[in-house]
């Protein structure tokens, strides 16, 4: 197989490491019977070989593996394209059609490639999706509030479909009448329940109430 020593050499670190085909490393072993000269320089390969295996192993340092990981995700998302127009083009040489033929069809699976990769344009009203959001008050019924005169602050507790389920007087005179003012108030009222990540959640709503007087 090997015409001569120069050539047997290049195969001795493969040979070594056990990663010669069958074919070669017979062929390699057969020309060690016969050549001491080829011996030599494979004993010297292989304690070179030993040596370097004693040497004390370093480790990479944290921002040299990083770089050197960045470095390979960015050589295999730039040959992506083309390892794939490579692979069509042999899927398709495989089935025996044309050049033609094969050439369309990779840069039809390409344009595909692409289209999948192509983020979809959002042409509705931008939703917070990464966050919670609040309660929020969308109408207040019109009935008839009388705090006497002093300001009423209100916890309204909201479900998740926009309903008030309850509250709580936090500031003010608070009185059954009162009470039963607000109750009628909040119940009829519209509220745009609080989200987490999107989804609806229960939520709360401070509400500062004061009675206005209108003169005619």
């Amino acid at each position: 197989m090997f015409e001569s020593c120069l050539e047997i050499r290049d195969y001795f670190s493969d040979y070594l490491d056990g990663c010669c085909s069958r074919e070669t490393t017979r062929s390699v072993r057969f020309h060690l019977q016969y050549c001491g000269a080829c011996r030599d320089e494979l004993e010297r390969a292989e304690s070179v070989q030993i040596a370097l295996s004693e040497l004390p192993r370093r480790a990479v340092p944290a921002a040299a593996d990083l770089r050197l990981k960045v470095r390979v995700s960015q050589e295999l998302n730039r040959n992506l394209a083309a390892r794939l127009i490579v692979r069509v083009q042999n899927l398709v040489q495989d089935g025996l059609l044309p050049a033609s033929g094969g050439f369309a069809v990779a840069l039809v699976c390409f344009c595909l490639f692409l289209g999948a990769l192509a983020v979809p344009v959002n042409t509705g009203p931008e939703v917070p999706l990464w966050f919670e959001t609040p309660a929020q008050v969308l109408t207040l019924a019109p009935f008839a509030f009388e705090p006497g005169g002093e300001p009423v602050t209100v916890v309204t507790d909201i479900d998740a479909y926009g309903r008030a389920i309850g509250f709580t007087v936090v500031s003010g005179q608070s009185s059954p009448a009162l009470t039963r003012q607000l109750d009628q108030l909040l119940h009829s009222s519209r509220f745009l329940p609080a989200t987490w990540f999107g989804k609806p959640t229960a939520g709360k709503v401070v509400l500062a109430l004061r009675e206005v007087t209108v003169r005619g």
